[in-house]
């Protein structure tokens, strides 16, 4: 058992509380960066409260706020990043970039740190033109991952789509300044990214049916509940996500490391019986004639070095749906 700290941001968010837990129960103790004040990030683990501490940081962009704050950590890990919500591109691009640059910098000061992990996304391994034809989603790609901060990025086709091409040059933004810092201030300590898919499983600070709208989990309710089939069906149980938080400490993972987390590709109809088999009464619209999106993942890099072995799609369907139904 580890006794070794952890400074931790965005541990109130749905991947962070699942990764806080994973760390406490590891046997870390904990610095919790919040923006405010969270009593029920508290009462969840609470029975871990003599390995706790919560420091308030209400702006992660300025590079001051850190000061007195990193003292003795062992290790960083940054959740906290914006998610899709309006149009306003400086409410992406500033907290992605700033609030994990001012990060690192700080980090850089406090000599007893020994590894910084940036929670990232699969958007930062996919051109925010698209995917290229026969390509398929690996750590290494040799594409143009650009991202033209002046540009449009509403389709004029689909506005409701811009929040979330926003949040995807915001992930682009936020990868290419993480690298860039260390390939220009070569920090004293190991750097590496996790780059998670859509991410579904139990929402520990989820206390209401209504909660769904406002996490990741809300697409694979989407999609099972309405027949609504356009999100990728690319994805990783939350537990394996908050697990590779932790095996990412594991000095063995070197510095410049970077991880794609994605189970293998699950289709529209094998999401349908799954559905149909655990939840027949369930009053789903989801059918075997669905279709999906379905981008092809190279994860053996993640399950060699990380020791990953994924959970299946139905471990996160029944997650989903015993929390959300549990609800009604």
């Amino acid at each position: 058992m580890s006794n070794e700290l952890i400074f931790i941001t965005g541990a109130t968010g749905f991947i962070g509380s699942a990764t806080a837990v994973e760390a406490l129960k590891a046997g870390y103790r904990l610095r919790i960066c919040l923006r405010k004040p969270s009593e029920q990030l508290k009462t969840l683990l609470s029975k871990y409260s003599d390995r706790l501490e919560f420091v308030i940081v209400p702006d992660l962009t300025d590079e001051t706020a850190f000061d007195n704050k990193l003292n003795g950590v062992d290790y960083v890990l940054h959740l906290a990043s914006p998610l899709p919500h309006g149009t306003d591109k400086e409410a992406y691009f500033t907290p992605a970039v700033k609030g994990t640059t001012a990060l690192l910098k700080a980090a850089a000061k406090e000599p007893t740190i020994k590894k910084v992990v940036i929670t990232s996304s699969i958007a930062a391994m996919i051109p925010l033109t698209g995917l290229p034809a026969g390509g398929v989603i690996k750590e290494d790609n040799d594409w143009d991952f650009s991202v033209d901060e002046n540009g449009d990025f509403e389709d004029p086709q689909n506005p409701a789509a811009t929040p979330m091409r926003l949040y995807m040059a915001s992930k682009l933004l936020a990868d290419k300044a993480t690298w860039e810092f260390r390939a220009t201030a070569k920090p004293h300590y190991a750097l590496v990214t996790l780059h998670p898919a859509y991410v579904y499983g139990h929402n520990l600070l989820q206390t209401s049916a209504e909660g769904i709208k406002w996490g990741s989990n809300s697409g694979l309710w989407n999609l099972i509940m309405k027949g609504v089939g356009t999100r990728d069906t690319v994805a990783v149980h939350l537990q394996d996500v908050a697990e590779a938080h932790i095996k990412a400490l594991d000095p063995k993972i070197v510095d410049g490391s970077k991880y794609l987390l994605a189970r293998p590709t699950t289709t529209g109809p094998e999401i349908a019986r799954i559905v149909q088999r655990l939840y027949p009464n369930c009053g789903a619209l989801i059918t075997e004639d669905i279709q999906c999106l379905s981008s092809p993942v190279d994860t053996t890099k993640a399950e060699r070095e990380l020791g990953i072995q994924w959970r299946p799609f139905e471990a996160m369907v029944r997650d989903l749906m015993d929390q959300q139904l549990g609800f009604m």
